[in-house]
């Protein structure tokens, strides 16, 4: 009888306990880095975020130092004529361990970043 009086005591507080709660995450959507960036625009300014998200490991460009292949802007622009070229480059090869893994609006952000480098 003890113990069937404490689980109940013990349930009760538990559900005092969580009315007492004023953090409402039921309307918080779950937190994911990966999808938050993917709904950002493809501007530069986003795209450098997502470069030192998914990119900095390898590579490093302008004033971001990361990894051990700098990326250098004149070579970006001898070497691919057009930004859909870069683009194209860029979402078939990278990143190198989970090529095809960003969304579109992250390449295109990615690819804004690289291609305003020149300027």
């Amino acid at each position: 009888m003890k113990r069937i009086f404490g689980l109940g005591v013990f349930i009760l507080m538990i559900g005092l306990l969580s009315a007492c709660n004023d953090d409402d995450t039921s309307k918080e959507p779950a937190s994911n880095p990966a999808s938050e960036t993917a709904s950002e625009p493809a501007t530069a300014a986003a795209g450098d975020d997502i470069f030192q998200k998914s990119c900095i490991t390898c590579h490093s460009s302008g004033d971001i130092t990361g990894g051990q292949v700098k990326l250098d802007s004149t070579k970006i622009h001898a070497d691919f004529q057009k930004k859909e070229d870069l683009y194209s480059f860029v979402e078939k090869n990278m990143p190198k361990a989970a090529p095809g893994s960003l969304s579109k609006e992250q390449y295109e952000a990615v690819v804004n970043y690289l291609w305003d480098q020149k300027e």
